[in-house]
C-alpha cells in the first residue's frame, strides 16, 4: 500500500508550561518505534512557545534544520554569530554541519507558533550555514511554492539534501496536482489547516499522509486549506 494516513490525534505530545509540542516522529521523551522518521525526514515538531520563553543554547551536528513560523516571531542566535528575528510567513534554515550551538526564543510580545523540521543531510561535516527568507508576498493560491530544496529552484533556500518542502494555499473546491517524484523518493503531506481529499482519503487539520509510490495525485480542497508537501529520498541517511 502506497498510502499511510496518520491523524493529528496520533502524534506525540509534550507540555512543558512554556512549550506546547506535537511530534510526528519520535523526539525527546516521546518514543514510538513505528514513527522514527520518513526517509531523510527525521523531525516535524508542531510547537507553540510562550512569549519571552524558548530554548537556551544547545548543540546540533550533521542535521539540516528548517523552521516555518506561522504566528508571532522567533529570535535566533548561534555560535557562528548569526542573529535573526523570523516572523510569520518567513522560513529559517540552519545547517548544523560539523557542529553549532544555537538558541531560539519567542519575542517578549507574543507567543510563537512554528514547525521545526529536521532533515538528514547528504554529506557530513563542513561549515555551519544560516539563512532566512520571507515568502509572505509569494502567490500560493492553488499552486505549490518551493520553500527549500537541494538545487535552489524558484528562489528557494538551498539545503544539503536532494529534498524539498513546498506550501500551497488551496481555495475551497479547488484541485491541485501533487507532482510525481523520482525513483526512491517519498512524499509526505501535512495539512496545516483546512480539509482536503487525496485518492479518497480525507485529511483534516494537522493530519499527515505518506505516499511511497511515484505517481501523480490530485488534492481536492473541501474547505480553504493550507498544505505542506515534503519530497525526500527514502534511502537510509548517512551513518
Amino acid at each position: 500500500m502506497s498510502f499511510t494516513l496518520h491523524h493529528a490525534s496520533e502524534r506525540g505530545v509534550a507540555e512543558h508550561g512554556w512549550l506546547h509540542s506535537r511530534f510526528s516522529f519520535s523526539f525527546a521523551e516521546y518514543h514510538n518505534p513505528k514513527r522514527m522518521e520518513f526517509g531523510a525526514l527525521r523531525v516535524i515538531n508542531d510547537d507553540i512557545v510562550e512569549a519571552g520563553k524558548g530554548f537556551g543554547m544547545h548543540p546540533h551536528q550533521n542535521m539540516e534544520i528548517v523552521s516555518i513560523v506561522t504566528k508571532g516571531a522567533l529570535e535566533h542566535r548561534d555560535s557562528e554569530g548569526n542573529h535573526g528575528i523570523i516572523k510569520a510567513g518567513e522560513i529559517q534554515y540552519m545547517s548544523a554541519a560539523s557542529g553549532v550551538y544555537h538558541s531560539e526564543h519567542a519575542t517578549k510580545d507574543e507567543s510563537v507558533a512554528l514547525f521545526q523540521i529536521w532533515i538528514h543531510p547528504n554529506q557530513k561535516g563542513g561549515s555551519p550555514l544560516y539563512d532566512q527568507r520571507s515568502f509572505i508576498h509569494h502567490d500560493k493560491t492553488n499552486k505549490w511554492v518551493t520553500l527549500v530544496s537541494g538545487d535552489g529552484r524558484e528562489d528557494s533556500i538551498v539545503i544539503k539534501q536532494d529534498a524539498s518542502i513546498s506550501v500551497a494555499e488551496v481555495e475551497d473546491g479547488a484541485t491541485i496536482t501533487i507532482p510525481p517524484v523520482t525513483k526512491d523518493h517519498g512524499r509526505l503531506l501535512l495539512i496545516i489547516e483546512g480539509k482536503v481529499e487525496i485518492n479518497e482519503q480525507i485529511l483534516d487539520s494537522r493530519d499527515e499522509l505518506q505516499i511511497t509510490d511515484e505517481e501523480e495525485y490530485a488534492l481536492i480542497a473541501h474547505t480553504a486549506s493550507k498544505v505542506l508537501l515534503f519530497d525526500v529520498p527514502m534511502h537510509s541517511h548517512l551513518s
